[in-house]
């Protein structure tokens, strides 16, 4: 494994940015998910979403990693959470951008995700997210 310190060039590939349903803009990292919880003039700093989770990631004012998300959290992965949330940030997406019927968009990602039953379950159904 290579040296902590000097793999921040590794680290940046994994960070991306979601929406949450409400809005919020989301940094993931390593299948874990971080709400902005402080930001300055040269540096924002994530804690993780879940509740009592004290893992934290800083990033410049640019969103460029500086620091932290390299120990284990206490809890699962939020992947269920964020590849539900992508998948509905793709059907807005389209429905913004498209003629498409919402149905349509809405069976053609369900048909594209990969995500797993379990997960599928839990996603609101066409009519749930019309409304």
């Amino acid at each position: 494994m290579s040296d902590p310190t000097n793999s921040s060039v590794s680290l940046d590939t994994n960070i991306s940015f979601i929406t949450s349903g409400k809005g919020q803009r989301l940094l993931i990292m390593n299948e874990n998910a971080y709400r902005c919880n402080k930001k300055t003039a040269k540096k924002k700093y994530w804690r993780c979403v879940v509740s009592g989770c004290t893992m934290s990631v800083h990033t410049n004012e640019n969103d460029i990693y500086v620091c932290g998300g390299k120990d284990s959290h206490d809890h699962e992965s939020n992947s269920d959470m964020i590849n539900r949330t992508r998948l509905r940030q793709r059907m807005k997406e389209r429905v913004l951008k498209e003629l498409t019927p919402i149905n349509m968009i809405y069976e053609e990602e369900i048909a594209k995700s990969s995500l797993s039953d379990t997960t599928l379950s839990t996603f609101p159904t066409q009519q749930e997210i019309c409304k």
